[in-house]
């Protein structure tokens, strides 16, 4: 199975709702999970890392405008783009009530602007081909059977000479064995014993609540996997970590020895990945960015046209809402099976 299936994307999104009315609302559905006041301090330190590491960028010359976040949860990494970074554009994440839940977060980190939130399927990026010159991601890349279809559309969208961002990725720990399982709690990790931790790092099975609500948690991504999924690029400078202090590159390793310990030891991928070309920068307003979902998957390109609700496709004649100011972009078989009751307002909208 290269993608999710469609059990896995109903698990994403109903988790990920219940998330957001624990942590906004004030429910009550998931023990294991952080509250409203520690998500904000975690949140805070991922905007301050992305601060850090896109400005990193910045000042590499790179142009990070206009941006796709794909995999975008709460908008937390976007929220710093547009108000830190001085770069606009898209992010997007299969999850409404996680977008949606950027106009909160916006007033809690005293943000004044927010990206274009799209509601859609990674594997099937409503966005025109070469048409973005940066695309990252945080996260997300292991929440599916395989990274590579996924690297395929972040390639296909990104303009020639752009580049492709990611972070905080898990790769496969070779040297390792299933002695036990163990669930990992929300926050749990940080209060164990040194030597429980070594121990649960090369003998125990771990679980989690997203695998218990039937979510991709795919640590099992080999390197070799890795280094397909992202060969398309042009240039790549991609890095292993593992446990902290041993570090190499994947593509061109100056120590085989550090190499081979990252190997076995598994640990986190990240890279920063170049497509071929001359960056030509466009001067589209980000809407014009967007095209037909349902066209797409014909790889056809059509730009689609804004309404004062929706948007609408000038040749298959579909539309596609826009609900608390987050566009919906899936191709209609797939709106019916993930959101049906958006599906059903359709027709409402002519």
């Amino acid at each position: 199975m290269e993608k999710q299936s469609v059990a896995n994307q109903k698990a994403e999104i109903e988790f990920r709702k219940k998330l957001v009315l624990q942590q906004i609302d004030g429910g009550n559905f998931l023990d294991d999970e952080f509250d409203a006041r520690s998500i904000e301090d975690i949140l805070a330190n991922r905007m301050q890392k992305t601060q850090k590491q896109m400005t990193m960028l910045t000042d590499q010359q790179i142009s990070l405008s206009p941006y796709l976040e794909i995999g975008a949860e709460r908008c937390q990494r976007s929220l710093v783009m547009e108000n830190d970074i001085c770069a606009t554009g898209i992010a997007a994440d299969i999850s409404y009530d996680m977008l949606r839940a950027c106009d909160y977060y916006k007033e809690v980190f005293t943000k004044s602007n927010i990206p274009v939130r799209v509601c859609c399927d990674v594997n099937n990026l409503p966005f025109a081909t070469d048409s973005i010159p940066f695309l990252f991601c945080y996260e997300t890349l292991h929440h599916f059977p395989n990274p590579s279809p996924v690297v395929k559309e972040v390639h296909r969208v990104l303009l020639p000479g752009g580049y492709f961002f990611f972070d905080e990725e898990p790769y496969k720990q070779n040297l390792h064995a299933h002695l036990y399982k163990k669930r990992i709690h929300a926050g749990g990790a940080r209060n164990r014993n040194i030597i429980i931790k070594i121990l649960d790092y090369f003998f125990s099975e771990t679980t989690c609540n997203e695998v218990d609500h039937g979510i991709i948690e795919n640590h099992q991504i080999s390197v070799k996997l890795w280094k397909h999924a992202l060969e398309p690029f042009d240039e790549k400078n991609v890095t292993l970590n593992s446990v902290r202090i041993i570090r190499s590159e994947l593509f061109d390793p100056s120590s085989y020895t550090n190499y081979l310990l990252a190997y076995l030891l598994g640990g986190n991928i990240s890279g920063l990945c170049k497509k071929s070309g001359n960056l030509v920068q466009k001067t589209d307003s980000i809407y014009n960015l967007l095209v037909c979902p349902s066209c797409r998957e014909m790889n056809d390109d059509i730009k689609l046209e804004r309404k004062d609700t929706f948007f609408a496709c000038p040749k298959c004649g579909k539309v596609f809402p826009v609900v608390e100011g987050i566009v919906f972009l899936f191709s209609y078989n797939k709106l019916e099976e993930l959101y049906p009751e958006i599906f059903k307002n359709l027709s409402n909208l002519l």
